[in-house]
């Protein structure tokens, strides 16, 4: 088994907390972590630009803010020898994508995910989608990300899961939908057997929460008030079913399921139905972008 510690981080947005004040805060709540004996730390999607999302048209000022994010990250991760997942925006080649990227032990990043689904504010502010699911090898197990908007599409999780993930952090923004949010979640644990660790900006609105789904559903951290908390979780343990009914012999779920898997008869996964217009697809009055 790879038992791991993860470091989990609940902030709250304050109107007044500008940029340098939500990346400080962000810092002192993975450093509490990590004197805790964290493994790793992962930061929520978004939170240090909710003041001035216009960030992603100042390409100039992003290159600038977010390379001094990952030094100070990097200076973090080596100073505690543990893992820091940072979130921020990246500009590349010309385009900004929402990203996640994982430092290692000694501050160098060895990953990045960028987000593949993006909202509709999302693409009208004009970022690019992310174009594939990549899994990491860390010393703790196999390690995936996924971003807020990609969990309400079960191809993300399975994707990662088809990828060798064990563990997929789920950095998010917030949701607004109940029960659905932790029904979609603890379904994603369960399809694909692996953990799925998420931390939210705010949890005022009592829909999403920061917390761990074990990969049988069961939620073995949950908390929404700004705290932080360090999880143990066997990463690498065997899953247990007996889904046949039978009490003279059991099965491992993941390799079970895997073998039943009938690839050749999903294709209608990749029949893309058509993409109506922003116009057909909102009621009432087009979202304002903000």
């Amino acid at each position: 088994m790879a038992v791991a510690k993860i470091g989990l981080i609940q902030v709250t947005q304050r109107t007044e907390d500008d940029y340098n004040a939500r990346c400080d805060m962000l810092y002192s709540q993975a450093e509490r972590c990590f004197i805790e004996g964290a493994d790793l730390v992962f930061f929520p999607e978004a939170f240090q630009h909710v003041p001035d999302r216009s960030i992603v048209k100042d390409h100039d000022r992003l290159l600038k803010l977010s390379a001094e994010w990952k030094q100070r990250c990097s200076a973090l991760a080596k100073k505690y020898h543990a893992y820091v997942v940072p979130w921020d925006y990246e500009y590349v080649d010309g385009k900004v994508y929402n990203s996640s990227y994982i430092l290692d032990r000694d501050g160098k990043e060895i990953g990045r995910y960028r987000k593949v689904h993006l909202t509709h504010n999302e693409q009208m502010r004009g970022l690019s989608n992310g174009e594939d699911f990549p899994v990491f090898e860390l010393d703790i197990g196999r390690v995936g990300i996924m971003i807020c908007w990609d969990n309400y599409f079960p191809e993300s999780a399975r994707c990662l899961g088809n990828n060798g993930a064990e563990l997929v952090l789920y950095p998010l923004y917030g949701d607004t939908l109940i029960p659905q949010w932790e029904l979609k979640l603890r379904a994603r644990a369960i399809d694909n057997v692996m953990h799925i660790a998420c931390t939210q900006i705010d949890g005022n609105n009592d829909v999403a929460f920061t917390g761990i789904v074990a990969p049988d559903g069961e939620i073995i951290e949950r908390f929404r008030d700004p705290s932080y908390k360090v999880v143990e979780i066997d990463i690498g343990k065997t899953w247990i079913t007996h889904t046949t009914g039978c009490s003279a012999y059991s099965e491992n779920i993941k390799q079970m399921t895997e073998r039943c898997r009938r690839p050749d008869a999903y294709g209608a996964i990749y029949n893309q139905p058509k993409t109506e217009s922003w116009k057909d697809i909102f009621y009432g009055n087009e979202p304002i972008v903000k």
